[in-house]
């Protein structure tokens, strides 16, 4: 996958934070906070970020900018099972965002559904 780049993140963030009334500097100043912990990689490992930190993550999480995963790798001396959190950018949706599409559809009604099957 490509390196996400600034242009590409502050346009995505402009879509999101800007109708919510942040204004351009601050969205550029998200922007590079993000790609600081990010650089050239693709994924953040969570045990990184302080407190405050991962609290911005997860609320871009909320808003479709990034994804978390969960790794589990067995040690072989001692038998336990390590953890691995990492932060990834939700690039499927950064793509619907910057294309416009909004992912929270208008939940449909389900019986409205079955009427139609019955047709």
């Amino acid at each position: 996958m490509p390196v996400m780049t600034r242009e590409v993140l502050i346009s995505a963030l402009d879509k999101v934070y800007g109708k919510r009334g942040m204004g351009k500097k601050d969205i550029e100043e998200l922007c590079d906070f993000i790609l600081s912990f990010f650089g050239y990689e693709d994924y953040v490992l969570d045990n990184v970020l302080t407190s405050p930190e991962r609290d911005v993550f997860y609320n871009l999480e909320e808003y479709g900018i990034l994804t978390t995963y969960r790794e589990e790798v067995n040690i072989i001396k001692g038998g336990k099972t390590w953890r691995i959190n990492q932060w990834t950018y939700n690039r499927e949706n950064i793509n619907r965002i910057l294309k416009g599409e909004d992912e929270r559809k208008k939940e449909e009604n389900i019986y409205d559904e079955i009427f139609r099957e019955l047709e």
